[in-house]
């Protein structure tokens, strides 16, 4: 299933896939949604993939807000993979 974006709230719940077809549009938005808003929370627990290259773009969206002072965080099972995906690429 092809990446489909809602909101709720300051909740944007990811439903389908994260994969490289969609990165660039799921960077945009987001990129523009962390210009705007003070607070983006990510809910991955509809997210049927993520692959390397939507945990590289979470990696990137994590890196703006934090450069631009914005809070950023992900709830939703499988956290824990994509954490410590972002922490093993920061040690190398």
């Amino acid at each position: 299933m092809p990446l489909k974006i809602s909101k709720n709230k300051s909740v944007y719940h990811l439903k389908g896939k994260v994969n490289a077809p969609d990165v660039e549009t799921f960077l945009t938005y987001f990129t523009e949604k962390i210009d705007k808003k003070k607070k983006i929370t990510l809910n991955i627990e509809e997210a049927e993939e993520i692959d390397k290259n939507g945990l590289n773009a979470i990696q990137q969206l994590m890196i703006l807000a934090t450069s631009k002072e914005k809070n950023f965080s992900i709830v939703g099972g499988g956290c824990k993979e994509i954490y410590d995906h972002i922490f093993i690429n920061q040690l190398n």
